[in-house]
């Protein structure tokens, strides 16, 4: 396990991070980016008021590596077309 954690991650970032700490099996910049697009209720970054806002870094958005994190422990649903 990591005991250095960055204090922000990219959705570029996030999910080497997730896999090294054994959070996620496997995932991409674009798997990440379909689970916030398609698991609004669980993702907890955006402008909405229950959400944390994106730290914009230039034309990047970071997000709070232990929010981050703390998201993947229960985990978004999982599994393809048609599973639940």
């Amino acid at each position: 396990m990591t005991d250095n954690l960055p204090p922000f991650v990219t959705f570029t970032t996030g999910p080497a991070l997730l896999i090294e700490l054994g959070l996620v099996d496997d995932i991409t910049p674009d798997g990440l980016r379909y689970h916030a697009r398609r698991n609004p209720d669980w993702w907890r970054f955006g402008t909405r008021p229950d959400q944390t806002p994106y730290v914009m870094v230039g034309p990047v958005r970071t997000m709070e590596t232990g929010i981050f994190l703390e998201m993947f422990k229960d985990g978004p649903r999982r599994g393809g077309r048609g599973r639940k």
